[in-house]
């Protein structure tokens, strides 16, 4: 099992393998960098608002990394 550094809830971080953990936990880091997701003239998002987005865009990795779609 991967660590849970981004605490997602241990009943989903469980239900995924080790694989799919490490999906997560470095989709979610890698999109700190919010210049690398959006186009260059949009708005920047508020900080909330990206968190909400990089963390919808973790999970739905680390589901797909496991096929559970």
């Amino acid at each position: 099992m991967a660590k849970n550094v981004h605490r997602v809830p241990k009943k989903q971080w469980c239900n995924w393998s080790k694989n799919a953990q490490h999906v997560f936990n470095q989709l979610y880091s890698l999109m700190g960098e919010v210049g690398l997701f959006l186009h260059p003239k949009s708005p920047k998002p508020k900080r909330e608002h990206w968190k909400t987005t990089k963390w919808n865009a973790a999970w739905c990795a680390a589901q797909a990394t496991d096929h559970k779609w």
